[in-house]
């Protein structure tokens, strides 16, 4: 009775445009009225529960309010029972886990505002909606009048972050955790170990973090910490511990465990001195005896046990991530030891012997009462059923062996994470992610006889070329675009309204404290050698980082210098945000132009051009910004070509003879500089050509 007394409430409503919701993710169904629930000093807040998880949740809501508003609320403390201008009504305190009830009910009069839910995480989630439309006019801010009734797409709507290539510290871990829990994203996965360094204390094998972190790594008690402060805002941290390859770390203080003798120290598994190409680097990949654990040994065996018998009592979920990525098998054969062992056992190649590893890891993941979760290298016929398989490898290019369709993993019966297509450090645009074609293809072509099934999936940011001054701006605002994808119904597609909304959550998370701006204009400070940035960010703010791994590679191959963990990321492209916002609206602006001679849009462009066109690059000389001095002169003089080509157009003036001879200026345009591309270039060529192409589908990876 109560669902159809909601529905009625929303019938009731006269609708309005849905567009003016900016919330992210965007909620199932959404019906707006004409009124405000206006704040003011009178707001306050009761509860029907006294659950803590939720009291602290209000009082973070309510603080946060009242620091976006400068309203002074006369209430203290939440009061019990429903007397409030805001009623929270939640239902059972339920310990955090996938598939948990996560929806709510909001609705918003002039009057009142009403949240319900059967979970307290629902109640959370219904929070974090209720913030995010906040609003302001002339008369001051309100909530606007609307009913919502919400909950999500996918069950599992994860953000990995490795922690051993870059060791990210503990603060910067809660402000994405903070910031997660505003797109309603539930579980963090920290890639805790690699070749670079194992980043967890542990007591019972305490030379794994202190000989193989470089001092750098999570105390027990930190990460004690910092699962309850996730648990806190509905956010579960789960554990990767990557075996059998990527574990040069583990060598250090444990050489027993390797497959080759060592010695061993944190850092990068390949030796880059040789490589002078992709096809280089490629082969390397396929050949080179990285550091892997020996797996023919029961003492090994032993020692993951014990080990993961210490991080269950740390890690309460019920999963933890093995790895099992990457591994060439290379140092395995070089083992002669091992390949007797592979004889004898009837084990015939270095693919049957990880299988076996893996066998032998799941009956001890098993025994710890988790739940095993594997890279797609780990899937094979023989892989049981209740393993997840992560899904990362894309289709456009050679990331090392043939991907597995999302398909052929649920069609043997197990389930799936997707992180292909939510790789953040190819430094893709957000309508990229958002699109994500490996989880749209599989929607609109799910197979008939699935067993398993997909249970959402994790953006994923490696740190090879990312560190604790970068890293929420790398992570940032592109992860809001996949929790959408991941929490919205599929037909949510409008990209332009997408980005609008990103750009109100721009706003909101600066003002939550995350330093994806802040970290931005530290580094302009920085290159200027002056507070006074607003020239630089004229041109700096239609750069983005060039995409795919075309700087990963060549970094790779760097001096040992440039490449140690030590080295700061400070260059220009470690620093400028994924998207280019001024691109997203010059880009609305010419398209409103060329489609439909839009008065307002022409003006709006002529403005944006005319400020390009008096670029004041020549004011200062610092070495820092003279590599990109090429996109300062090619953005000044295309600015000029396209005002010039709108100028005869509005005359009635047939520019193609014109048109033909700037071409070779916008190829040349084309080319990255310092490891950067001119964003804005699609739409200036446009205003040359007087047509505006389509955004690509996909980026070379290479």
């Amino acid at each position: 009775m109560k669902k159809f007394a909601f529905l009625l409430w929303v019938l009731s409503i006269p609708s309005l445009v849905i567009s003016q919701i900016k919330v992210i993710p965007f909620p199932e169904n959404v019906s707006t009225g004409q009124g405000q629930f206006r704040i003011n000093s009178s707001f306050s807040i009761s509860t029907t529960t006294q659950d803590p998880t939720l009291i602290k949740a209000v009082n973070r809501f309510y603080q946060q309010l009242n620091r976006q508003t400068a309203a002074y609320f006369i209430q203290d403390y939440i009061t019990p029972g429903l007397s409030g201008t805001m009623r929270i009504q939640p239902g059972n305190a339920q310990a955090l886990s996938i598939g948990m009830d996560e929806s709510y009910q909001l609705a918003v009069t002039p009057q009142s505002i009403d949240l319900k839910s059967n979970t307290t995480i629902g109640a959370i989630h219904g929070l974090q909606t209720l913030l995010q439309l906040l609003t302001k006019d002339e008369q001051g801010f309100y909530f606007p009048e609307l009913m919502i009734q919400d909950k999500p797409r996918f069950p599992w709507r994860g953000l990995m972050i490795d922690v051993a290539r870059h060791f990210i510290p503990f603060d910067v871990i809660k402000r994405n955790i903070d910031a997660m829990a505003t797109v309603k994203m539930n579980v963090l996965h920290l890639h805790l170990t690699d070749d670079e360094g194992f980043r967890i204390e542990s007591k019972q094998f305490a030379k794994l973090h202190q000989l193989g972190s470089n001092g750098q790594y999570y105390t027990q008690e930190e990460m004690k910490q910092l699962i309850q402060y996730a648990a806190e805002r509905g956010i579960m941290i789960i554990p990767e511990f990557d075996l059998p390859g990527h574990s040069q770390s583990w060598f250090v203080g444990y050489p027993e465990l390797a497959s080759l003798p060592g010695p061993y120290k944190p850092g990068p598994r390949f030796n880059t001195d040789k490589v002078k190409s992709i096809a280089d680097m490629m082969v390397m990949v396929r050949t080179a005896p990285t550091p892997s654990i020996d797996p023919t040994k029961e003492s090994v065996y032993q020692f993951l046990e014990k080990f993961l018998g210490e991080m269950k009592n740390l890690f309460p979920y019920a999963y933890v991530h093995v790895g099992a990525d990457e591994n060439n098998g290379a140092a395995w054969k070089a083992n002669p030891q091992i390949q007797q062992y592979m004889k004898k056992n009837s084990i015939a190649d270095t693919r049957a012997l990880e299988d076996y590893f893996i066998k032998r890891m799941y009956g001890i993941v098993s025994k710890q009462k988790y739940r095993m979760i594997v890279w797609e290298e780990g899937f094979t016929p023989e892989l049981p059923k209740d393993v997840i398989v992560q899904k990362w490898k894309s289709d456009m290019g050679p990331m090392g062996g043939t991907p597995i369709s999302i398909a052929n993993i649920v069609q043997q019966g197990n389930d799936v994470l997707v992180s292909s297509g939510f790789y953040l450090d190819h430094h893709f645009p957000a309508y990229m992610y958002y699109q994500n074609q490996p989880l749209s293809q599989y929607a609109s072509q799910p197979p008939a006889n699935a067993k398993g099934k997909v249970l959402g999936g994790e953006a994923a940011e490696w740190t090879e070329i990312a560190d604790g001054k970068n890293i929420e701006t790398r992570i940032w605002v592109n992860s809001a675009a996949i929790a959408e994808r991941l929490w919205s119904p599929a037909s949510q597609t409008d990209v332009n309204d997408l980005y609008t909304r990103l750009m109100n959550l721009n706003l909101l998370l600066d003002a939550q404290g995350l330093q994806h701006f802040a970290n931005y204009e530290r580094s302009l400070r920085a290159w200027k050698g002056s507070t006074d940035v607003n020239d630089l960010r004229l041109l700096t703010d239609v750069l983005t980082p060039i995409k795919g791994y075309k700087r990963l590679i060549p970094k790779m191959t760097m001096p040992k210098n440039k490449t140690q963990a030590t080295a700061p990321l400070n260059e220009l492209a470690d620093c400028l945000p994924m998207n280019s916002f001024t691109k997203r609206q010059f880009r609305q602006l010419v398209t409103a132009y060329l489609q439909n001679q839009d008065i307002d849009a022409a003006k709006a462009i002529r403005a944006q051009l005319q400020a390009w066109t008096y670029l004041q690059w020549n004011s200062y000389q610092q070495p820092t910004l003279e590599a990109i001095r090429p996109h300062a002169v090619n953005l000044q003089l295309l600015s000029k070509l396209a005002l010039e080509a709108m100028d005869e157009r509005d005359k009635g003036v047939v520019l193609l003879d014109w048109v033909a001879k700037q071409q070779d200026l916008l190829k040349k345009a084309a080319q990255p500089v310092a490891e950067t591309e001119l964003d804005v270039l699609p739409e200036l060529a446009a205003l040359i050509n007087g047509k505006l192409a389509a955004e690509p589908g996909s980026y070379s990876l290479f």
